[in-house]
């Protein structure tokens, strides 16, 4: 039984999955007191009417059909417990069941009992697709974007250039060693989305010659209790073995890396194991010189501080929207192995978009281009870059 609707009417899952109401006849005078939320109860079905229950069957459901379940905390008979779909309420919990220990739970969410004195291997639990050794995470596609093709960000560039590719250059090697120059291997950036956070790492990539491996926050945490922790774990160490085959330093870059790595002080367990797995691995950079990791967000004060110490994120870049030579220099990049008719005037454009992002400036070329093909010229003209400037500002409105 899954929810009793009134003392003549329950609602009932059937082994089949589904749900359905049925008329309540059972009887007081049975070993039970009254049925409740959990019990397995015996069905009389009725040809022409609701079906009834008629008897209770068990108090623990079913020996199949059960779930899994890893108990967070416990209190009264009741257990907090984290399944597949994130943390749910069991009752009819016995006292000598612990934090930590994986239970079986029945279907009207009440104790069935226990399977384990410790959660389960995460491998035994996941389909074969989800525990295959063929990540996903490396960038394969050919990197084409240099740190010259960025327009703007010059203050970042120069940093990126003096703590990451001046100490990689080989010419530099001798002289790194004589100084005991450290290469800086957490960068974090952050500011406004769409400010070019992801094309400058993977610039930065394009420099090194070395492997981009770009893990999505949002996607990375998984509904599988230990699931996130294994995958940081495993992008970690499929980057190392990159770096060791290629001879060059592997990125991984952590795209919005605020939802992995919250504040503890307002994170859930699983939140907490998460930021702790990350910081294991960043503090073992020691272990790790071939491997830089850089991380991108829009909201850096929702970050666990502790991310954010010197050791693990050393040099933090704010991306700012462009200034109008910024925001002329991204226009005069977007355009250029594209003919231009000779009234356009980047400075003008320039001058009509404050308050963009260089993705937004991205997509104004690329909607005059169709406006130039609708008009059958074989230039961009700035007739073409005023409409599409006034049309981006309407979507941003």
């Amino acid at each position: 039984m899954t929810e009793c609707l009134s003392e003549t009417e329950l609602l009932v899952m059937r082994r089949n999955g589904n749900e359905e109401l049925v008329e309540n006849i059972i009887p007081h005078e049975t070993d039970y007191d009254s049925v409740e939320l959990g019990d397995v109860v015996e069905i009389e079905e009725q040809p022409s009417c609701e079906d009834r229950a008629f008897d209770i069957h068990s108090r623990t459901g079913f020996s199949s059909g059960n779930i899994a379940a890893v108990v967070e905390d416990i209190f009264d008979e009741t257990a907090i417990v984290r399944t597949n779909n994130g943390l749910s309420t069991v009752t009819r919990v016995p006292s000598h069941v612990s934090p930590g220990e994986t239970i079986a739970v029945t279907a009207g969410w009440t104790y069935h009992g226990r399977l384990s004195d410790s959660p389960p291997d995460i491998d035994d639990l996941l389909p074969e697709s989800e525990t295959s050794d063929d990540y996903e995470w490396r960038y394969d596609d050919d990197i084409s974007v240099t740190l010259e093709d960025i327009g703007g960000l010059d203050h970042i560039k120069q940093t990126i250039k003096e703590q990451i590719l001046q100490p990689l250059d080989t010419e530099n090697e001798e002289l790194r060693e004589t100084l005991g120059v450290t290469l800086s291997q957490g960068l974090l950036f952050h500011g406004p989305a769409g400010t070019g956070k992801t094309r400058t790492a993977k610039a930065v990539t394009n420099h090194v010659d070395g492997d981009l491996f770009i893990v999505d926050g949002p996607e990375l945490v998984s509904k599988y209790y230990g699931e996130t922790e294994r995958q940081i774990r495993d992008v970690f160490q499929e980057a190392e073995r990159a770096a060791e085959t290629s001879g060059n330093p592997s990125i991984i870059f952590f795209d919005e890396l605020d939802s992995m790595a919250p504040s503890r002080g307002q994170a859930d367990e699983t939140e907490r194991r998460i930021v702790a797995q990350l910081l294991s691995e960043l503090d073992g950079f020691d272990e790790r010189g071939n491997i830089i990791v850089i991380g991108a967000t829009n909201l850096i004060d929702e970050i666990d501080q502790a991310i954010l110490r010197p050791g693990r994120f050393d040099t933090q870049l704010e991306f700012s929207k462009p200034e109008p030579e910024a925001r002329e220099a991204i226009l005069r990049i977007s355009l250029k192995n594209t003919p231009t008719a000779t009234d356009v005037n980047l400075t003008a454009v320039a001058e009509q978009t404050s308050d963009f992002t260089g993705a937004d400036l991205a997509t104004v070329v690329e909607q005059a281009k169709y406006l130039a093909l609708q008009d059958g010229k074989e230039s961009v003209r700035m007739e073409h870059l005023r409409i599409s400037v006034a049309r981006r500002k309407e979507v941003q409105e």
